[in-house]
């Protein structure tokens, strides 16, 4: 009996200091949050032990968590981006001993070693480049001139925006501006090191409803799609044949709603629409390679 209860007494105090640790690790996440709300998403950073199937394992060097092994799990929501661009890269093209950053949930597995969900993921980092942050929007003010003003974002940072700074869509050919950017609109931000002005800002699309339902928000305009372009009216309806956006002429697949490319014949009539897709009205000649193939 003796025997039986040093070996429960054991495996006791073994979980009490995975969960003592656990829960260390929890506290700390709040300490460095604002004192109002709980952050959404955390930033840490670390060098890349592993890739698998859905998984990422990372020693931590950001503060006390410096040499902790974190597994951060990888879903079809996890966005993994090249730091200096912003376009996607995939799971399988981190390399072992990579510096990454991440953005992951505050919430955290009571396991050795401990696991949480990725939002955002950023690699491809070069030496001395200052990555850019991943924030939501709290409050926008637009000066009067309509382009610049500052965004106050929920790290409690607050970044200016000039005339000259990049605002693009994420993944679409949308014009997104200024005005776009308001209270809850997640963005990547570019800044010059020892500065808060943004020259790039990069806006992801609603995850969802502005009626604050937590439905997914229907796509609206350009979208691309496992490397083809599809266009959404304003319904969400994926929109098929020809289309007039902004005087240039688009066809989508009227089956698929693939945005077509290169040569096509419609009701006996042969349009040519260019590698953005847009329908060509100025002359334009076409020279054959040694294959045959027009150019």
């Amino acid at each position: 009996m003796e025997v039986s209860m040093k070996k429960i007494t054991g495996s006791l105090l073994l979980s009490l200091l995975c969960v003592t640790a656990v829960f260390a690790s929890g506290f700390a996440f709040r300490s460095k949050a604002d004192t109002g709300t709980a952050p959404s998403s955390v930033r840490i950073y670390g060098t890349v032990n592993q890739t698998s199937d859905g998984r990422l394992s990372i020693s931590r060097q950001d503060g006390d968590f410096a040499g902790q092994e974190l597994i951060i799990n990888v879903s079809e929501e996890t966005r993994i981006l090249d730091a200096v661009n912003g376009y996607p890269a995939s799971l399988d093209t981190l390399k072992n001993g990579e510096t990454i950053y991440a953005y992951i949930s505050p919430a955290m597995t009571l396991s050795l070693p401990p696991m949480s969900h990725g939002e955002i993921i950023l690699c491809s980092i070069p030496a001395d480049f200052k990555v850019p942050e991943y924030i939501t929007v709290d409050t926008l003010t637009v000066a009067g001139d309509g382009v610049s003003g500052t965004i106050s974002a929920d790290n409690g940072t607050t970044y200016t925006v000039n005339s000259d700074s990049q605002i693009l869509p994420y993944l679409t050919r949308n014009i997104v501006t200024l005005q776009d950017l308001v209270k809850g609109k997640k963005c990547l931000v570019w800044t010059q090191s020892g500065s808060n002005t943004a020259y790039k800002i990069v806006a992801f699309a609603d995850s969802v409803n502005t009626d604050g339902s937590g439905e997914a928000a229907a796509p609206r305009g350009w979208s691309s799609q496992d490397g083809s372009w599809y266009y959404y009216d304003s319904t969400g309806s994926l929109h098929k044949g020809w289309l007039n956006d902004n005087g240039d002429w688009y066809y989508l697949n009227p089956e698929t709603g693939v945005m077509q490319t290169g040569f096509l014949t419609v009701d006996g009539k042969t349009y040519y629409l260019q590698e953005n897709g847009k329908m060509l009205t100025k002359a334009k000649t076409f020279t054959p390679d040694e294959n045959g193939a027009l150019h």
